[in-house]
């Protein structure tokens, strides 16, 4: 649930209908809670590219596809990126703006799935991380918070 103090709603009045809109403050909310709500996403999303996966005759194999469904979760995988190399909010929306820019590809081969999301996420936040500070981690610490994760599972 987010923090009261973060989400401001506001109430508009009109003859026949009452329009209310709800807004977040990205820049100042909580990092994890934000990773949270991101991760709920994503697991819909999944879902839903599972499911056309599943009834379509053919699927795209591409660069980011894992042999194996990886046994960890979206969240607690990006906990752990989190963890080990911390990233802004900024970092998650780009990841997200990412996202829907690859969805909107007419011949794009590439799909957020099970498959795919995990090396999808660590090459978006890699890219996002150096878009968006000046300050970020050297490639070999992305590496290393990846391959701890392969080969403690």
């Amino acid at each position: 649930m987010p923090p009261k103090s973060t989400i401001a709603t506001t109430t508009k009045a009109t003859t026949t209908t009452t329009i209310t809109t709800t807004t977040l403050d990205i820049a100042n909310y909580p990092v994890d809670s934000l990773v949270d709500i991101v991760a709920n996403l994503l697991d819909s999303i999944i879902e839903t590219n599972d499911r056309l996966i599943r009834n379509s005759s053919t699927t795209a194999v591409t660069h980011f596809h894992s042999r194996t469904i990886p046994n960890i979760a979206v969240y607690p995988y990006l906990a752990r990126i989190l963890k080990f190399a911390p990233f802004s909010n900024e970092v998650l929306l780009c990841l997200l703006v990412y996202f829907d820019r690859i969805a909107k590809l007419k011949k794009t081969r590439y799909a957020v799935n099970s498959f795919t999301v995990h090396r999808l996420l660590i090459t978006s936040i890699v890219v996002a991380s150096k878009f968006t500070s000046d300050v970020f981690y050297p490639n070999s610490r992305y590496a290393k918070v990846r391959a701890a994760f392969r080969y403690a599972n």
